[in-house]
């Protein structure tokens, strides 16, 4: 009977299952909605049914049943405690998984973007989050509960950002800013007395959202807008601190080959390198003597939950290029 291993990413904005065999060859790969379960309505019930959905629509597609599923290694957004690994662990037996790795979605950046399986990841899409991965094997999570995290990321952060900057120019004397036009345009006013009006009612009706807007931030910045920059800058702080603190926890040493893999959407898609440059020189000047790599990833987030399934299943490993190859097509 023919073997299989399922890689499953379920995020904030979109989900991924990707079936392959377990010579390490592409089955079949899928797209579903946002499946976090904190952003759903029926919350547990309504992941339950729809990854059960999802799972089944594509086994039952290309004629496997769970039976046949060795290994699946899954990425979640939402697992953030031990609590919340728990209630998903049970619907993932509920819907047939037996062997099994649960993990939160940051941390499949890491064997997706490091040949060795370890390193650190920094997610910067509708969320912000940094996983770490040793050599040891110890794993840790910064961030990713927003603001009780105190997170300075995510496309959600920066368009509050934006938001606040452009009404505190508008209303409390704050810094001019190019924001402010770009806004006004995308909000389709004229006066800063329509401004909250306009807000309450876009946001209200769906057309408009804090989440998707952090693009003329970026958009600011390449006019040389200053406060524009400030708010990349912030963010690059937080994040090159959370880096470093990383570091230190997992015990990464200058001998270490350490991956920094930078990935979500706000990452990949930025319209301007401040942000990642400003991380990569403030990491670079505090590890001077460290073997550090930067890499920005250029495969789906689930490619790293095939080939986690995949080492460990074989003692040989040795399937990112293989994997990831196959994504890249």
């Amino acid at each position: 009977m023919k073997e299989y291993v399922i890689g499953v990413d379920i995020g904030s904005t979109k989900s991924h299952l990707a079936l392959f065999d377990t010579d390490g060859t592409l089955v079949d790969f899928g797209h579903w909605g946002p499946l976090n379960y904190e952003l759903l309505p029926g919350l547990y019930a309504q992941l339950e049914d729809e990854l059960g959905q999802f799972v089944n629509g594509i086994i039952s597609k290309n004629r496997v049943t769970m039976k046949q599923i060795s290994y699946s290694v899954l990425g979640v957004g939402g697992v953030d405690t031990k609590r919340q690994h728990s209630n998903i662990s049970n619907i993932l037996k509920k819907l047939g998984f037996e062997r099994f790795t649960l993990v939160n979605d940051a941390f499949l950046g890491i064997p997706a973007g490091s040949k060795t399986g370890t390193g650190i990841c920094a997610i910067n899409g509708s969320g912000c989050t940094l996983a770490g991965i040793n050599k040891k094997g110890d794993m840790l999570q910064i961030g990713g509960l927003g603001n009780p995290t105190g997170d300075k990321g995510g496309g959600d952060y920066m368009g509050v950002r934006l938001v606040s900057a452009v009404y505190s120019e508008l209303f409390r004397k704050g810094e001019p800013t190019l924001m402010t036009s770009f806004l006004f345009e995308h909000l389709g006013i004229s006066s800063k007395y329509d401004f909250i009006e306009k807000i309450h009612e876009k946001t209200e009706n769906g057309t408009f959202s804090t989440r998707t807007c952090g693009r003329l931030v970026f958009e600011a910045v390449k006019q040389n807008d200053s406060v524009a920059a400030g708010i990349l800058h912030e963010m690059a702080a937080s994040y090159a601190n959370g880096i470093s603190c990383m570091i230190e926890e997992l015990k990464f040493l200058p001998e270490d080959e350490l991956n920094i893999i930078f990935a979500g959407s706000v990452f990949v898609k930025g319209e301007h390198p401040l942000l990642v440059d400003t991380i990569k020189n403030s990491i670079f000047k505090e590890y001077k003597t460290y073997n550090i790599n930067f890499n920005l990833l250029n495969v789906p987030n689930v490619a790293g939950a095939v080939i986690w399934a995949l080492n460990l299943l074989s003692e040989k490993g040795g399937y990112f290029h293989k994997i990831n190859d196959q994504f890249s097509v």
